[in-house]
């Protein structure tokens, strides 16, 4: 089986454009596919402010459809950014992947 990041990031994610792979692990019938956000930063849905002032972060699975006879997951790396507008109502935000997954 071939883990070559290069490799996965065509094949699973073309057309997105906001998402490196990071890693990629083969085992026991499964690809796992360890991606994260490229841009540095995320724009608050509240205010609309830019922020690269990263908060937390946590790993989301998303599973897929089987990839030949392999069971396929794609663990994304999500950061919490924090809104840099002292008037938000939001103190922290997740970066969004609307073209892999709904918040």
């Amino acid at each position: 089986m071939l883990t070559d990041a290069w490799f996965w990031g065509s094949i699973v994610f073309e057309g997105v454009d906001d998402v490196d792979v990071a890693a990629v692990m083969a085992a026991f019938g499964t690809v796992e596919v360890v991606a994260r956000g490229r841009l540095s930063g995320a724009e608050c849905p509240d205010c609309g402010r830019f922020s690269e002032r990263v908060h937390d972060h946590y790993h989301r699975r998303l599973k897929d459809l089987p990839l030949a006879e392999y069971g396929f997951v794609i663990r994304l790396v999500v950061r919490h950014f924090i809104s840099g507008a002292a008037a938000c109502p939001r103190r922290t935000f997740a970066e969004q992947f609307s073209r892999l997954a709904v918040p």
